[in-house]
C-alpha cells in the first residue's frame, strides 16, 4: 500500500512541476494539461482543502479560456466540477 501512495505522490509532483513550467512558458499547453489532470487522474483535487472560492475562480477562468476556443465539452465538464463545489 505504501508503494502505491508513493507512486501517486510522485505522479502528482511530476504533473505539478510540469504545470508550473508550462504556465510560465506555454499558457495554452498549461490550460490543456490542467484540464487533462482535473478531468482525469487528479479529479479528486477539486475537493482538496483549498478555499472553495479560489477553486471556483480558477474553474471559471478555465471555462472562459475554453469558451474562447469553442471547446464547449470541456466547458461543460468544468461547470459540473464548479457546481459540485457550490453549496446548494
Amino acid at each position: 500500500m505504501a508503494k502505491k501512495k508513493k507512486a501517486e505522490e510522485s505522479g502528482y509532483h511530476r504533473t505539478l512541476m510540469e504545470l508550473i513550467m508550462l504556465r510560465e512558458h506555454d499558457y495554452d499547453a498549461f490550460m490543456h494539461k490542467l484540464y487533462e489532470a482535473l478531468s482525469g487522474e487528479f479529479r479528486g483535487m477539486v475537493h482538496d482543502a483549498s478555499p472553495i472560492e479560489e477553486k471556483i475562480k480558477a474553474l471559471d477562468s478555465m471555462i472562459r479560456y475554453f469558451e474562447e476556443l469553442e471547446q464547449y465539452e470541456k466547458c461543460a465538464e468544468l461547470q459540473r466540477m464548479a457546481k459540485e463545489l457550490k453549496p446548494e
